[in-house]
């Protein structure tokens, strides 16, 4: 494997793991379990939270001069994430505390919170798919693999 691929490898690792949490948590609201997609959820949104924190304290810092796109960029889109995922939350948790009666009424509820998911969904695969086409080789991979150290 080049240096290349291991550097990108952090990302996309770290990138998988979220879409499968994020991917379970949407299972269970297409199954109509709402409590367990709220629960599924605050995993994946704990999970997000401290990839955030990561990339923003540990490599962004490093990001250099020349860099195809600034630190800022990486965080402001960050931050947008962090709002839509909260604004999702809300939402699961609405539907969890007040989980409609009839089948009928569950599953447009189940498609409404689907919908609403498409904006945060579509923003953290473009913002994955911008870090590791060029963060993950613009970043030295002694920084990479030393962010993603379990601590």
């Amino acid at each position: 494997m080049s240096t290349e691929e291991k550097q990108a490898s952090h990302f996309e690792r770290e990138h998988r793991r979220l879409e499968a949490l994020l991917r379970v948590h949407l299972l269970a609201v297409v199954g109509l379990d709402f409590a367990g997609a709220q629960h599924k959820f605050e995993r994946w949104h704990r999970g997000l939270l401290r990839h955030i924190e990561i990339e923003n304290t540990r490599l962004l810092p490093h990001v250099p001069a020349g860099a195809r796109w600034d630190a800022r960029i990486y965080r402001l889109e960050h931050e947008r994430i962090a709002l839509l995922a909260q604004e999702h939350a809300a939402r699961v948790a609405a539907l969890a505390q007040r989980t409609p009666r009839g089948e009928s009424a569950r599953r447009r509820a189940a498609l409404a919170l689907l919908d609403a998911a498409h904006a945060l969904r579509h923003l953290l695969e473009h913002h994955h798919q911008r870090e590791e086409m060029a963060l993950a080789h613009e970043l030295p991979a002694a920084v990479q693999a030393a962010a993603w150290i379990p601590g």
